[in-house]
């Protein structure tokens, strides 16, 4: 007897058994002997002694869940065997079974087939009984599914006849028929397909996923539910559609995948964490969403390897994610990684890619000849001498273009493995992952490796176990970017073109010559000699259990544990041939611990009666304790600057030193939730959670957050139900309470802060003594951000489920929100405390609609667009125009974005214009300044400001709003497209409605700066008539040209091809004699282009002073274009 190789079919396996034993069910006239599964588990303990071959098999079926075929006229299962099955695998049951038999035999999950040694194909057939009139041929044919691979246990008939057969494992089969007749294929899962037989020998049939008998689910808080019962809104995305992406963290990944969320790529810094807003900004404070990983609440989204995950859903509504209570007011990311299947051998996947990357734009800046002449231009507008500096000729020749001295060809790296297997007890997943990705600026590197463990066992019938370990540490080489007057990007579109990159070996181009060059340093310098490293340890372990009490009651058990350990290095060297020197080389380290432990148990309990009525409840209690600490310090002068000796002990200088706890904070948790269907057609959830929280004071501590949702099935009533069209048709609402209690700790406390030195001595006889200080005052009724939300949709699914829609509408509203209050006194220097006075409300609609279809010939094609139509509004500060500022920026230091009271969030403030004058006269005759001191130094080619107030003064009073930097509009659409074994996938993604401040710009033209400008400043006033919005030239700043202004206001509107993949999967008849289940060729292009009218590197710009700030560019970090080669290989 020999044992054939084992074979492994798709994942949906488990599908594929059914179908298979319902094919051999419906083949009962035929010489085929089959059974049906009988029961799940398989526990043998007899030994057989003298029985045939076909009571043994049919005892192994009855036992273990397994189904075998054979053909009863080829194969003799009258003989007589010996089996001990005690405490043995079915293989070698099987194996010993069949020893000395003459038989073979292959297994495929639970599928196990028979044949005769010496038989080459595996096929059922019939031989039909036909009139003398009729010609009977025979014909063989192939069926595979959608991505080509073969599909076994199809069942083959002749239509209107009991003629039949069924393919093999590779998807072959034989068939006599008559001449003209029309056969059948079928298989559970798929739609049939009736082929028409005339002439041809030879027949390739492709199976059509049915997705009208695929019920999807989706993953709740605490539990899974069927899609189709849903009340609230979720949004689902799928583990296959994060595939293939040269994406460093797994947010990216997400981008136009659904409606309602919102991720901004800042930049395209290596490893840079976009930021996620569910349905708007939430809050003026933290507004991120809730991460739960595996069931464990966990805000590292970015150490999960995308390769890893199964499905993501995002709770949008307050019906869905309320059952996380006071951490999801800003919407809950659910991430369900991939798991192993029981009763499967050990399957290794391996996907790997490598890839380069070029900046996706440029900027035009000014050559060396265009910027002396218009230096010179500045001092003939002014009527003062030009300085001598710009005569020199040497100034005046193009030697460097500072944007491809900074720029470099990066590279993108990534391996991943992954092995999944299982038995009749346990199943296990386990991979390791690494990516590696040069930045296009010289040394800013990202690097992560990933490990991951999942496996799940079944000690006894009611009691399961399972465990999920994941490990991740990440690096981090990244220069300054983000820094005004720092940022090396920032100094790139600076610094002097004249100025060669390095003058030799040894020394560096400078602007140390004269003032007139400006005061930065050389950018290359900068990225070449200073160090910023950080390095991060993620470790998320935890341990489940499943006990069926009943078999419709089960307890359910978390324990988690979610450790970070943060490390940062940064070193600065002494400078002494730049513009801005530095006397003694810096060093400064430090770490951050951050730990929590997490404990849940709840009871599930789910009913089904007399078919009409279906019930789920489900109640639980969670605790979890938070804990950390940190330390920095900083050292300076080191006599030696090479890598090797820049450790602490070695700087000769001591600087600051700080560390100290992170307030332990806990949260213990009761929550429920309750499910209920009558008649498949009224639905109803209730949630609800109490919260209690160590950040509040007694008294406060202490949030109940309940909602509610309601379903109507539309398509079950009787004026819907004979609509052929319709498939599910929903009607959904629901409202619910959310809280927000991701505030700084301890704010009910005053905070003192002893061992003061400076400004805080005590004075004893002689002696000062450092003593103790308020360093805040407290706030002891401080409690929660709440935010309540209304929901109502409709959604559903058509023409057999090719088609889906959906269309909602939302209103979320947050109030109690923590704002800074109206100071009435000082104490010393002390903090004022937040208070919860503020309210703010997002409100919009979400749009979704679907189409995917399979052709006969093979041909697929899938088809979604998303829409998000969001509109952000400040209800309540404190009332007498009081405003929330951010950051300052430019020359004048001024705020560019203001939060006002029935204003969006982050607003742009500033001074609105009306052009540039263009003669003394309009400057004479302008009652915009008709009282303004400065009227007499404003001369043609200034710009003319709008005086608000009619004061006929421009000044801080005229400040206004300018614009939304919030996109009204989301979009995303995606189209996949398949055929005979080739597949591109396209994802778009689009924004609209947001205006940006181009603040780079505003100082790129501004000729008061001794820097280099952008080209467009060559588009300046130079006379009457010239141009009415770019400003004169001129060394002065009387009239404020480049103030904050609506001059540097741009649409941000976009649409972007964020990917493209072209893949290609090798046949697996060319694949299989290598031992390779499959094998898949693929490329992969990212960023291939963006249409927009923004004159920036990038109209993707988020958010640069936490919530206060929004779609500011001071040239950050450019986004880049990638392009890569990959493979997939599986085992």
């Amino acid at each position: 007897m020999k044992k054939r190789k084992q074979v492994s079919l798709k994942k949906t396996n488990y599908l594929k058994c059914i179908c298979l034993c319902t094919t051999v069910a419906s083949f009962s006239i035929l010489p085929l002997h089959g059974y049906s599964v009988s029961q799940e588990k398989f526990e043998l303990t007899e030994n057989l002694q003298n029985m045939s071959l076909k009571d043994v098999f049919s005892y192994i079926e009855q036992e273990s869940g397994y189904v075998v075929l054979y053909h009863s006229d080829k194969i003799n299962m009258n003989q007589k065997v010996h089996v001990d099955l005690e405490n043995k695998p079915v293989e070698k049951i099987v194996e010993e079974a069949l020893k000395n038999t003459g038989i073979t035999y292959i297994i495929n999950n639970r599928q196990i087939v028979l044949r005769k040694e010496k038989e080459t194909q595996f096929s059922l057939k019939s031989t039909p009984t036909t009139s003398p009139q009729q010609k009977n041929i025979i014909i063989k044919g192939n069926i595979k599914d959608i991505a080509g691979d073969p599909l076994i246990g199809v069942n083959i008939l002749v239509k209107g006849t009991s003629i039949g057969a069924i393919s093999d494992i590779d998807g072959n089969f034989e068939l006599e028929v008559p001449q003209g007749c029309t056969i059948i294929a079928s298989y559970i899962g798929y739609i049939n397909q009736e082929i028409k037989v005339n002439n041809q020998k030879t027949i390739q049939i492709i199976m059509q996923d049915d997705l009208k008998k695929l019920e999807e689910v989706v993953v709740v808080g605490y539990g899974v539910q069927q899609k189709r019962d849903v009340t609230g809104s979720i949004a689902a995305i799928k583990g296959d559609d994060l595939k293939n992406l040269p994406v460093a963290q797994l947010t990216n990944a997400l981008q136009g995948l659904a409606s309602g969320i919102d991720i901004v790529s800042d930049g395209g810094s290596p490893g840079a964490e976009p930021t996620i807003r569910v349905r708007g900004t939430g809050s003026m404070n933290a507004s991120n969403p809730l991460v739960v990983v595996d069931g464990v609440p966990s805000g590292k989204i970015s150490d999960i390897n995308p390769n890893d995950i199964e499905t993501i859903e995002v709770l949008k509504d307050a019906s869905s994610s309320a059952i996380y209570g006071t951490r999801a007011a800003n919407g809950v990311v659910i991430i369900t990684t991939k798991r192993g299947n029981k009763e499967t051998k050990t399957n290794v996947e391996i996907n790997a890619f490598a890839g380069i990357a070029n900046v996706s734009k440029t900027l035009d800046l000014l050559t060396a000849p265009d910027l002396v002449m218009l230096k010179k231009e500045r001092y003939a507008n002014d009527n003062i001498p030009v300085n001598t500096f710009w005569e020199n000729p040497y100034y005046g020749v193009q030697r460097t273009n500072w944007q491809d001295e900074l720029f470099d060809q990066g590279s993108v790296y990534n391996a991943d493995v992954r092995l999944t297997g299982g038995n009749q007890k346990s199943n296990f997943m386990s991979s390791i992952g690494y990516y590696k990705e040069k930045g296009i600026i010289t040394n800013s590197d990202f690097e992560r490796i990933s490990f991951r463990l999942n496996s799940d066992h079944q000690i006894t019938d009611r009691f399961k176990v399972g465990q999920s370990v994941q490990y991740t540490y990440r690096k981090w080489y990244n220069p300054s970017t983000a820094s005004v007057y720092n940022g090396v990007v920032w100094q790139a579109l600076r610094f002097n073109p004249a100025i060669p990159c390095r003058i030799d070996d040894e020394h560096w181009g400078s602007a140390v010559e004269n003032n007139e060059l400006g005061d930065i340093n050389n950018p290359v310098y900068e990225i070449s000699t200073e160090r910023h490293e950080k390095t991060n340890h993620g470790l998320l372990a935890a341990l489940t259990l499943d006990f069926k009490i009943i078999d419709d009651l089960v307890l359910k058990g978390n324990a988690a544990f979610d450790g970070t350990i943060y490390n940062y290095k940064d070193f600065f060297p002494q400078v002494t041939e730049q513009m801005r020197k530095r006397n003694d080389a810096e060093l400064q380290q430090g770490y951050q611990n951050r730990y929590s432990f997490l404990g849940e148990v709840y009871l599930s309990y789910q009913k089904k009666i007399q078919e009409k009525h279906n019930m789920n409840i489900m109640a639980g209690f969670s605790a979890q304790k938070n804990k950390g600490d940190f330390f920095n310090a900083t050292k300076k002068s080191f006599a030696d600057e090479s890598d090797d000796q820049l450790v602490m002990d070695n700087g000769s200088v001591m600087g600051a030193i700080n560390g100290n706890y992170y307030p332990e904070s806990s949260l213990a948790s009761f929550f429920g939730r309750g499910f209920y269907s009558f008649n498949n057609r009224y639905l109803l959830t209730l949630t609800f959670r109490a919260d209690g929280s160590s950040k509040f004071a007694p008294g406060q501590q202490w949030g109940y957050f309940p909602a509610f949702s309601l379903g109507w099935r539309l398509s079950e009533e009787s004026f819907l139900k004979d609509v052929n069209f319709i498939d599910n048709l929903k009607l959904i609402g629901g409202w619910g309470l959310l809280g927000n209690q991701d505030v700084a700790d301890l704010q009910y406390l005053t905070i003192m802060k002893k061992n003061i030195d400076y400004g805080n001595k005590y004075t004893f006889g002689a002696e000062q003594v450092g003593g103790a200080k308020i360093n805040s005052l407290s706030n002891p009724l401080i409690t929660w951000e709440k935010t309540g939300m209304t929901n109502i949709g409709i959604d559903g699914t058509f023409f057999d489920q090719k088609l889906t829609a959906s269309v909602t509408w939302f209103d979320k509203k947050t109030v109690d929100m923590l704002v800074p209050t109206v100071a009435i006194g000082t104490l010393g220097r002390a903090t004022i405390p937040d208070s919860n006075i503020g309210e703010m409300r997002n409100r919009g609609w979400e749009i979704e609609a679907g189409f995917r279809q399979e052709l006969s010939n093979g041909f697929m094609y899938d088809l979604s667009m998303n829409l998000s139509f969001v509109k952000n509004k400040i209800l309540k500060l404190y009332g007498n125009n009081n405003y929330i500022g951010s950051v300052s920026y430019g020359r004048q230091a001024q705020e560019i974005s203001r939060s006002y009271e029935g204003k969006p969030i982050a607003s742009f403030y500033g001074w609105k214009t009306d052009g540039l004058y263009q003669n003394m006269q309009e400057i004479q005759n302008d009652p915009n300044i008709q009282n303004d001191p400065q009227k007499g130094n404003i001369t043609p080619g200034d710009v003319r400001f709008v005086d608000i107030n009619n004061d006929g003064v421009i000044d801080e009073k005229d400040r206004t709003y300018l614009g939304d930097p919030n996109p009204n509009t989301i979009l995303g659409f995606q189209a996949k497209f398949g055929y005979k074994g080739f597949d591109l996938s396209l994802n778009f993604i689009g924004s609209f409605g947001a205006e940006l401040y181009n603040a780079d710009r505003m100082q790129g033209l501004d000729p008061s700066y001794s820097y280099n400008m952008y080209a467009e400043a060559l588009g300046r006033w130079h006379g009457e008539g010239t141009s009415n919005s770019i400003p004169k030239m001129s060394t002065q700043r009387t009239n404020l040209n480049h103030r904050t202004s609506d001059l540097f206001i741009e649409k941000g509107d976009y649409l972007k091809l964020k990917t493209a993949t072209l893949g290609y999967n090798i046949p697996k008849r060319l694949t299989q004699h290598l031992r390779i289940n499959a094998l898949r060729l693929y490329v992969t292009a990212e960023n291939l282009f963006t249409i927009t009218p923004y004159t920036g590197y990038s109209p993707e710009i988020g958010y640069t002073d936490g919530n206060k700030q929004r779609g500011v560019d001071y040239a950050q970090y450019p986004a880049s274009r990638k392009f890569i080669l990959g493979l997939k290989v599986n085992f």
